[in-house]
């Protein structure tokens, strides 16, 4: 007898890329929330909802050196769990309705649902294995609350203004000093700093837009997108103090080695000192970005 969801999950060796969803929160009374994700065979993610819609998010340990994950799967499809068709009902007020989203590793997914009071055993069996899941979070420390998104577009916006910043103030240095020797080589370099910048900052807007329109689970680049961008804006801000260097050392040349004059020696120093914040900033770029994903990535 042919199996729907061994079909629909592939081969077994794709099975650890599939996932896992059981939501079952009623609005007024709270519930639970559990996630298997694709991404990992390591660990779960479970929320618990309070009366009143208060989220507490756990990350939960799988049994991994047991294959958890792969028994949960596995389970699935010993239940048949794409064949499942719970009785349809018109619901009773106030009565939950819990429902089960299997994920493969191409991103179909069936989602099946029934009403708290219709007896199904099949659906049952893999809510029960989700729910001893969610049971494990006692002694576990919830993931911290996520930020609000006034405060995340802030942090979005500060960010941006200080990376645009950076260039503008290597322009209010250099050129005093540059503009009697080439002043339309540097202010070229600055415009199409800031363009390609302004380019970057308008893709990542566009790209978090992109991503928020997908459902929450499935919003697995958000932070791979801002963390690049990011740092690719710090990379194009180093190139503008590199461009600093270049020309310092370009009016050093010009003069007699043994008698620069005092402007040439600070404008170099400047340059130099551009170079190592810029790398400096780089680095800490590093530090922040844990950070920055927790500001802006709503995958969980």
């Amino acid at each position: 007898m042919d199996n729907k969801t061994t079909e629909f999950l592939h081969h077994p060796y794709t099975w650890k890329s599939a996932s896992l969803e059981l939501v079952d929160v009623q609005p007024l009374h709270g519930g639970v929330r559990v996630f298997v994700p694709g991404w990992s065979v390591g660990e779960a993610f479970v929320s618990q909802i309070a009366p009143g819609g208060k989220e507490t998010r756990y990350r939960v340990p799988l049994k991994w050196l047991e294959n958890e994950k792969e028994q949960l799967i596995q389970l699935c499809v010993d239940h048949d769990f794409l064949t499942i068709q719970p009785e349809e009902r018109l619901g009773i007020p106030d009565e939950a309705r819990p429902s089960l989203k299997l994920q493969n590793h191409k991103r179909e997914k069936h989602i099946v649902a029934k009403w708290a009071g219709v007896q199904d055993a099949r659906f049952e069996a893999i809510c029960q294995a989700m729910h001893r899941i969610a049971a494990r979070t006692e002694g576990v420390r919830p993931i911290p609350e996520r930020f609000a998104p006034w405060q995340k577009w802030s942090t979005i916006v500060l960010l941006a203004l200080g990376v645009l910043l950076l260039p503008l103030v290597g322009f209010g240095l250099a050129r005093p000093f540059v503009k009697a020797l080439w002043p339309q080589q540097f202010e070229l370099l600055l415009v199409l700093l800031l363009i390609l910048m302004a380019l970057l900052l308008v893709s990542m807007v566009a790209l978090a837009r992109w991503e928020r329109g997908k459902s929450g689970q499935e919003r697995s680049y958000t932070h791979v997108w801002t963390v690049v961008g990011v740092n690719l804006c710090l990379f194009l801000s180093g190139v503008g103090a590199w461009g600093m260097v270049e020309t310092a050392v370009a009016i050093w040349r010009v003069s007699t080695p043994l008698s620069p004059t005092r402007e040439q020696i600070w404008y170099a120093v400047l340059g130099y000192a551009g170079v190592i914040t810029a790398v400096l900033l780089l680095a800490l770029a590093g530090l922040f970005m844990p950070r920055l994903h927790n500001l802006i990535d709503e995958r969980l």
